[in-house]
This record gives C-alpha cells, sequence and structure tokens, in this order.
C-alpha cells in the first residue's frame, strides 16, 4: 500500500489525513481525519486484500469509533461490503466512502490510470451545509421537481437559482444525481447513503442550537386563531408510535403570537418543552394539516432528523419506523 498515494487522494477530495499511516508491520493506528476546522479521530487499518473479510481478521467489529480501511485497490463488491456495514474506506485510485460528521463522499469506478486525471469534488466535502442542506431536502421530498423548472426547485427550498443549480452539480459530482443537465431530467441515486448524510449533518446545520428557539410552556392547537400563518409540526409531535408527546418541535415564519400567548410561551434554554425554527421550505403540494387548517406537517425527512437529533430511544425508534415506512426516505 502506497501511503502517499492515499494521502493525495484523501486531499482531492479536501480531507486531511493526519497521523501515522498503517502500514503492513503495523496495521492498526489513529489518524485525525480533518476538513477545514472539523476533526475526528478515527481507527486507521491497512488491509491488503480491501476486503471486510480481511479487515475483521484485524480488527474485529463492531469496533469502539469509526474507521478507516486503507488499501491498494477496493473492487466494486469489496466496497459495497464495507459501506453496507458503515466502514470507510480509501483506495490509491481515489475510490473512497467517507461518513464522518457532516463530511459524506462516495467515488466509485476509479483505476490507477483514472486517478492522475481525478477531479476534485471539492463541493461534496462541504455537500451538507445549511443552504445546499435545503436544497437537498426540496429534491428527496419532492423528486418530480427534478424535471421541473429549476426556478420551482429553488423556490421550494427557499434557495436561488443559482445556488440551487450549484448544489445539483455538487450532488452530481458526490454520486447521488443522475444525469443533471439542460435537456436530461435528473433522478437521485444512493438515496439511503444521502439521507444519513444530511441527517448527521442536521444537528450542527438546520436544527442546530443557533437556528433553534427554545421555550417553556404549552401548545393547545384548539386556541389556535384561525387565519394565522401555517405551522408546521415536527418530531415526536406528529409520530404516531409515540401515544404522548412531552414536546413540540414547530416551523413557523417568526413567533406566532396567538400560540405563544396563549400557552404562556418563556425563553427556556435549561428545561425547553417547545422548539421553533424559522420555516424556509415552499411545498410545491399542499401539506397534510392536523387539527386545524393551519397545523401542518413538517416534510418526513425534517421529521426523521428531528426525532434523530432528540437523544431519546422512543424517539429515535419512531425515526427508523418513519424511515422503514415512507417510500420517500429509503431505496426504491
Amino acid at each position: 500500500m502506497d501511503s502517499e498515494k492515499i494521502r493525495s487522494r484523501a486531499r482531492d477530495y479536501g480531507i486531511d489525513l493526519v497521523g501515522e499511516m498503517p502500514t503492513a508491520s503495523s496495521p492498526v493506528t489513529f489518524l485525525v481525519v480533518s476538513r477545514g476546522k472539523q476533526q475526528q479521530r478515527v481507527t486507521a487499518v491497512a488491509v491488503s486484500p480491501l476486503t471486510l473479510t480481511e479487515l475483521e481478521h484485524i480488527l474485529p467489529l463492531p469496533a469502539k469509533g469509526p474507521v478507516v480501511a486503507l488499501g491498494s485497490r477496493v473492487t466494486p463488491r469489496n466496497a459495497d461490503a464495507l459501506r453496507d456495514v458503515g466502514v470507510n474506506f480509501i483506495d490509491e485510485a481515489g475510490n473512497g466512502y467517507l461518513s464522518l460528521g457532516d463530511t459524506l463522499i462516495d467515488v466509485r469506478g476509479r483505476t490507477p490510470d483514472s486517478a492522475a486525471g481525478l477531479r476534485k469534488p471539492a463541493k461534496s466535502a462541504s455537500l451538507f451545509t445549511e443552504k445546499r442542506s435545503q436544497v437537498i431536502l426540496a429534491v428527496i421530498s419532492w423528486p418530480d421537481l427534478l424535471a421541473a423548472r429549476l426556478q420551482d426547485l429553488a423556490r421550494a427550498a427557499g434557495a436561488s437559482v443559482s445556488f440551487t443549480q450549484k448544489t445539483l452539480v455538487a450532488l452530481e459530482s458526490a454520486n447521488f444525481l443522475d444525469r443533471f443537465g439542460p435537456r436530461d431530467h435528473a433522478s437521485l441515486r444512493n438515496i439511503d447513503s444521502l439521507i444519513d448524510g444530511w441527517a448527521a449533518a442536521f444537528t450542527s446545520g438546520l436544527g442546530s442550537r443557533e437556528n433553534t428557539r427554545a421555550f417553556r410552556g404549552t401548545f393547545d392547537p384548539s386556541r389556535l386563531s384561525p387565519d394565522g400563518p401555517p405551522l408546521y409540526l415536527s418530531g415526536e409531535a406528529v409520530a404516531p408510535w409515540i401515544a404522548r408527546n412531552i414536546t413540540w418541535t414547530i416551523y413557523a415564519d417568526g413567533i406566532p403570537r396567538d400560540a405563544a400567548q396563549a400557552g404562556r410561551w418563556a425563553r427556556d434554554d435549561e428545561s425547553p418543552t417547545l422548539f421553533l425554527r424559522e420555516k424556509f421550505w415552499t411545498e410545491p403540494v399542499p401539506a397534510r394539516t392536523r387539527e386545524s387548517a393551519r397545523l401542518r406537517e413538517a416534510p418526513p425527512l425534517l421529521v426523521y432528523a428531528d426525532l434523530l437529533a432528540s437523544g431519546d430511544s422512543r424517539e429515535r425508534e419512531a425515526a427508523q419506523r418513519l424511515r422503514n415506512d415512507n417510500a420517500r426516505l429509503r431505496a426504491h
């Protein structure tokens, strides 16, 4: 295994592998995977041949913390096997899978001859920024928009047309989109990995504390004024598998004054019962309503991420059931 080639391939993707690389004589080391200001400590394993079976001979799985398998060459079948169990890997040709924090890279089909001309997919390393996550939510939630005017997709995502187009190009470069071009109708691919990466980045982006206003109080849908702006519920409040929700997660255009006054909301970052975030999307088809016409459900991908982000075992179980039951949240 040529360690410097692998470091070089990682740098092509905006990633630095910091530390002592593993070797045949010392096959397990610890590296820091660095991208910009983000860093992640990983167990690095030199594997020859680069297969799941050989990896498990060296390091029994599951391991504590993330693992990156490194080797001369990974075949498509072996790459699939490693990817399926969540093992990150990079080979000398630039084939690689890295799912760490808000970084998700999935490059396939590289050969030693093509490595020299490897195009830098720098955008894939920062694919899940807040604004790009808005566009990704739109294409997952309403995939028909990929065949519509770019302006329609941009409006749904709450982004500019130019930014939306650049995000689609980045999705194609990261192998999540087929045939994006002026005469083609694009389609999503590797949707499970795309959703995993989107949800992993949610708590540091769209769902971050900086983007959330926390309150303590009550929320009674029956006391909502019928003619106010719509409120979109997410998280456990719309999970049918949770009999009684303890908290409310609401997306709205600003603070809903009638609800806040009726429920006596007070800012509380220590033990909140209500989480309020700005609604950024515009649905191309009406969202499902609930107890009143004003009360609607947030897109399933957002509900899924909010459930996962809670850290509560009931909500994480509900998130998995939602993903299993919703066709938009799984590969076809």
